[in-house]
């Protein structure tokens, strides 16, 4: 796993709801709904994360950018189509102030890393240029040439995140594992 991740910082508030501000529930049915889509893949969903806060968003954002946000990032209900929506857009990390614990345990199932860290969101400018060092655990604004500890993510959700989530990881491992005939 590449432990390092380098990208510009993409700043959001507070009290981010999955179903509302992350990616639009009634959008991400309709849409999909519509088209005849029962599984759309990470990057269909990306097409909508975050576009009630920023609708040019997904056209903005470059693959392995992070998502800064403040208070409660991913608060409500436990859907999942939020961390496919980042994934999809190709947001590399969410670094933020604090998280729902909801949000947090669909994301790592999802392969996508959440770093906590209180006043994280006053630390860093819109567009700074960010390294994520999940390893090492530290945050680095380049830009400002700061830097910033957090308890480093232990072996198992790197290993984890590095396979593309619990199911991807489950796969492999069962791929590996000689069943009985």
């Amino acid at each position: 796993m590449n432990a390092l991740m380098k990208g510009q910082a993409w700043l959001f508030g507070d009290m981010l709801d999955v179903d509302w501000e992350i990616c639009p529930y009634e959008t991400f049915v309709q849409v999909f709904r519509a088209r005849g889509i029962k599984n759309p893949t990470a990057e269909e969903v990306g097409q909508y994360c975050m576009i009630v806060v920023d609708p040019e968003f997904p056209k903005k954002v470059k693959k392995g950018d992070f998502i800064v946000a403040g208070e409660t990032f991913g608060y409500g209900h436990d859907h999942d189509h939020a961390c496919l929506a980042i994934l999809g857009a190709g947001v590399a990390a969410v670094i933020c102030n604090s998280c729902s614990g909801l949000f947090l345990r669909m994301a790592l199932e999802r392969g996508l890393p959440v770093v906590e860290y209180p006043g994280i969101r006053q630390l860093i400018d819109q567009a700074d240029q960010i390294e994520l060092d999940l390893v090492g655990g530290t945050i680095r604004n380049v830009t400002k040439n700061q830097q910033y500890s957090f308890v480093p993510y232990p072996k198992f959700l790197l290993d984890m995140i590095e396979a593309g989530g619990v199911l991807a990881i489950t796969r492999k491992r069962l791929a590996a594992t000689s069943l009985p005939a």
